[in-house]
């Protein structure tokens, strides 16, 4: 049986953490890589520096780690927020719609910060490559629920997912340096489009 005091001390570590992740991405999405220091991070997030380095003894690390929660968090959360039509061809609106939206969230934009700076940085690049790729499955999972099992049992999805992905990034990275609304973006017609075309 679990003693209530390490119980106690397990929750106000992951309060710590979950804290410390947090003001992770405000510091970068905000300031951006190269003024995210652990200096800045642990006056957002009011911890002790001895917290932070106790958690997280590395920068950049703490850095992957923020964004992987928060994307996480974010994106296994979304299917779940829509009140999907129970025809399959009627979810390819909202499915598109509510994938699109994921590009326009913090952990996309820090997400982008850490790829422009692992351009030039070598061992971020290295330990940023398989943790983008432990993510991959949940971004997958997560559009799959978006449109649900009947769409994506046909035999054209496979092709269809990789396109839908690289389009909407490159078009979200625009968004970057010229911010409009991206609910009027005339991409969601062509994707949707594409969608109805490949899986219909």
């Amino acid at each position: 049986m679990a003693h209530p005091g390490g119980v106690a001390t397990q929750l106000r570590g992951d309060r710590t953490r979950t804290r410390i992740l947090d003001a992770a991405i405000r510091v970068l999405v905000d300031q951006g890589y190269a003024r995210a220091s652990t200096l800045a991070i642990q006056a957002e997030a009011g911890v002790t520096r001895g917290r932070l380095l106790h958690h997280y003894p590395s920068r950049d690390k703490l850095l992957m780690a923020a964004v992987d929660h928060l994307a996480r968090t974010r994106i296994e959360e979304m299917p779940s927020q829509v009140d999907w039509p129970a025809d399959p061809a009627d979810r390819i609106g909202p499915a598109i719609e509510l994938g699109w939206s994921t590009f326009h969230q913090p952990y996309f934009v820090a997400s982008m910060e850490l790829w422009t700076a692992a351009r030039t940085n070598e061992q971020l690049r290295s330990a940023l490559v398989p943790t983008e790729r432990r993510l991959g499955p949940t971004v997958r999972q997560a559009v799959a629920g978006f449109l649900g099992p009947e769409l994506t049992s046909r035999p054209r999805y496979p092709e269809l997912y990789p396109l839908l992905l690289s389009s909407m990034r490159g078009v979200a990275s625009t968004y970057l340096i010229d911010r409009r609304d991206p609910t009027t973006d005339p991409h969601l017609e062509l994707w949707k489009a594409m969608t109805r075309t490949y899986l219909l």
